[in-house]
């Protein structure tokens, strides 16, 4: 019998790996580091083909569309991938069985065992073909093959390609057998190189191809509406976990239109079929389960459209969008969005964290567009719209951060895109404590005003009355929790924590000496007390464990130093709800007030300012205690300053929206 030979010494698959020839000799670890890193060449092989790869989605998305099947072909590893693939669609996106349709040289039984030769019967491909009828205006075909030259893939990319369907082909060579041949549309090339185990395609191979087909099935679906932004609408809540998730994408996409409770929601999801984006409709539009279905139907069942639709129509019956104003407080601690029209309707609307130099520019973002979202949910004159189709007369963002030079551009570039106004041309970007002397600017007998914010942190800045509003003109503290923040929710936290942890080192050393245990002071068991009940694994002998890293802390680095910091400052509570009833308690605050006071102090003595035509303005989680709050005005007035007027704000974004009203309307009437 002869012996038929391959050349596979041209192919990169096949080649040895330099980086791995002693990896049975180095230690697992060792072991497990050399495959990562090979791993980790992956995505960068997969790079240079996403033009390709989006060529492939836009023509397959056409097709299905249109009623057409993506069929894969492969064999060993390549087509257990795709019958993989190809199994997933119909669960994730409730898409029709039939619509992603997968073949493996040998069939089912190769799925599970190795079936000798047939992956070199290039006309078996044809054969399976044809038992699904192709339609060749409609179906398209994936052809997969790591090392480019299969035959049973070669056979059915030739005879797809001869009848007229689209072709794509998925290898991981360069140059491959299928690019020579020339019957793949889009031919898509992820080179991972050799394998750690040499010709492994298992590995870096399989892990590429993976890539691909998940992008492509998963792009298709996205194009096909089968998403809402991020969220997989077009799930059929079928089982416990699959109900709880519908719940959640629900939640999310209705904001404050969804009201309802879990069982309610369960109830239009059994009305709706268990169509999770069909109870999408029912909830944002407030419409019937029929109506809903003629809004998806005539949107070929694409929800954004579905959505647009709506407030297209809103948009019609909406008399004058002049007048609507949004001002944004994107604070460190919360995101606080309030829009004013000018019929009186008022939208307010809260989200997450929004400091730019900790969470990051995108995170922000996307933080303002959830709390502008829900500001605009429940607002009478803008309900039912996504925010973006509203024309806003003025925007005001004061975001937490903004002072920082290397960020301003790109900040006002992202609030600009998203709001669609530019920086001085309606939209105005300020850090977030600009917005608050605007509580004080209806005042005509003030010239100036000091803010003063503590929460976690603690900052005072000054501001003259310039032109209808005011424009800060100094700062004072502001220094971070590392060399400063003194008065603040973290100084106050510190200093209490400070005796606490002297108090469980004591109780630490009497344990380690066998010495009877003694009761920790007053305030340094309460402090204990408000870790325990955080973390129940906390021990008076290792408080400082528990500050620093308690085991449910993040991992990442940027979150374990957020986190902690936010932990320091909750201690404030405690230390505050025993003044008047403990001496450690009374002294902290006392320092505390006194601090915040020195920096109040320290901007009106060097801005000349005249406290009896100013106003001092207190913001911040701490300035809503009245008790911390009126510790701190005495302190002020027991240094020579006693402003006109005191101003307490919690709710900035709303006085930031009422000016901006006002300026529109007076610019209106000249």
């Amino acid at each position: 019998m002869s012996t038929t030979t391959v050349e596979l010494g041209g192919l990169q698959t096949e080649n040895r790996n330099p980086r791995t020839t002693a990896i049975d000799k180095v230690s697992t670890e060792e072991l497990c580091r050399i495959l990562h890193q090979e791993d980790c060449r992956v995505a960068t092989a997969v790079t240079p083909c996403l033009p390709e790869i989006a060529g492939a989605i836009d023509a397959l998305s056409e097709r299905v569309r249109s009623g057409g099947r993506v069929f894969y072909i492969g064999a060993g590893t390549s087509g257990r991938l795709g019958v993989l693939d190809a199994s997933e669609i119909p669960p994730t996106y409730s898409a029709p069985s039939n619509q992603f349709i997968a073949l493996i040289a040998g069939g089912d039984y190769a799925l599970r065992n190795a079936k000798e030769g047939a992956e070199d019967d290039r006309s078996a491909a044809k054969t399976d073909l044809d038992a699904f009828n192709i339609n060749p205006a409609l179906d398209a075909l994936i052809g997969i093959a790591s090392s480019g030259r299969t035959p049973y893939v070669l056979g059915g990319l030739e005879y797809a390609k001869a009848i007229g369907c689209t072709t794509v082909g998925v290898v991981c060579v360069q140059p491959s057998t299928i690019g020579t041949e020339g019957n793949a549309d889009y031919l898509i090339s992820a080179v991972t190189g050799s394998e750690s185990v040499t010709g492994s395609t298992r590995m870096k191979a399989g892990t590429a191809t993976k890539l691909v087909l998940n992008m492509i099935s998963t792009g298709v679906m996205i194009k096909l509406g089968k998403t809402y932004g991020n969220l997989m609408v077009d799930l059929k809540a079928t089982n416990v976990k699959l109900r709880q998730r519908a719940r959640n994408i629900l939640k999310a996409i209705g904001g404050q239109r969804c009201h309802q409770s879990d069982d309610e929601l369960d109830t239009i999801l059994a009305a709706c079929h268990g169509s999770t984006k069909l109870a999408a409709v029912v909830i944002v539009l407030e419409i019937s389960v029929q109506e809903a279905e003629q809004r998806l139907e005539r949107n070929n069942g694409v929800l954004a459209k579905v959505f647009a639709e709506a407030e297209a129509e809103s948009a019609t019956k909406t008399t004058d969008e002049s007048s609507i104003v949004l001002c944004v407080d994107a604070g460190g601690s919360s995101c606080k969005a309030t829009i004013l029209s000018i019929d009186g309707a008022i939208g307010t609307g809260s989200a997450g964290p929004c400091n730019i130099t900790t969470n990051g520019l995108d995170a922000c973002l996307s933080t303002i567009s959830e709390a502008v979202q829900r500001a605009a949910d429940s607002c009478s004159a803008t309900k039912g719209r996504r925010f973006s189709s509203i024309r806003f007369s003025a925007a005001w963002v004061g975001v937490a951060g903004y002072d920082r030079p290397a960020l301003k551009s790109l900040i006002d570039e992202g609030l600009s895109r998203l709001l669609n106004l530019k920086v001085c041309a309606g939209l105005d970007v300020t850090t977030d404590i600009d917005l608050l002397p605007m509580a004080s600017i209806s005042e005509e007998n003030l010239d100036s005003a000091i803010v003063l914010v503590a929460g976690t942190g603690s900052v005072s800045m000054s501001f003259r009355k310039e032109n209808g509003r005011f424009v800060r003109t100094s700062r004072a503290g502001g220094w971070g929790y590392l060399l400063g923040d003194d008065g603040s929710g973290y100084g106050i936290g510190r200093e209490a924590l400070r005796l606490a942890l002297r108090a469980s080192d004591v109780y630490r050393m009497r344990k380690d000496a066998g010495a009877p245990s003694q009761p920790l002071p007053q305030l340094a068991d309460s402090v204990f007390r408000h870790f325990k009940e955080q973390f129940p694994e906390a021990q008076p002998e290792d408080l400082i464990s528990t500050v620093m890293v308690p085991s449910s802390a993040p991992q990442h680095p940027e979150e374990a130093v957020v986190d902690r910091t936010s932990r320091i400052a909750g201690v404030a509570k405690t230390v505050l709800a025993m003044v008047g009833t403990n001496g450690d308690a009374d002294r902290i605050i006392g320092a505390g007030a006194d601090s915040l006071a020195e920096l109040v102090t320290l901007l009106a003595s060097s801005q000349d300012i005249d406290p009896s035509r100013s106003s001092l303005v207190l913001a911040g989680g701490l300035m809503q205690d009245e008790e911390y709050r009126r510790r701190v005005v005495e302190s002020v007035e027991k240094a020579g300053y006693k402003f006109q007027q005191i101003q307490v704000v919690d709710h900035p974004a709303m006085y930031g929206a009422r000016f901006l009203q006002q300026s529109v309307q007076k610019g209106k009437s000249t």
